[in-house]
């Protein structure tokens, strides 16, 4: 079972892209990428509402995102892969 999924806006069916631009509140181009993320409760402090989880992903994606902004997205794919083949051929 997946808890993340990684798509093109442009290969979005229509109905699911509007759903990301009324959530964004603003539209999206066909080349930005949508990450859906879903987070079983208890992972996610109850002292926190999910304004303040939200804010803090947005600014943890955007520093990662600074680390990687010169390297090829081929290559940041290849090394999701191999980490993706690694969790799943070596669960404990």
């Amino acid at each position: 079972m997946r808890n993340v999924s990684i798509r093109k806006a442009g290969e979005l069916p229509q109905a699911v892209k509007d759903a990301v631009e009324q959530l964004l509140g603003r539209p999206i181009a066909a080349d930005e990428e949508i990450s859906i993320v879903a987070v079983p409760p208890q992972l996610v402090p109850p002292s926190e509402n999910r304004e303040t989880v939200a804010r803090k992903l947005e600014a943890f994606l955007d520093r990662r995102a600074e680390k990687v902004q010169d390297v090829p997205e081929e290559q940041i794919d290849e090394v999701i892969d191999q980490a993706i083949h690694h969790a799943r051929h070596n669960r404990t």
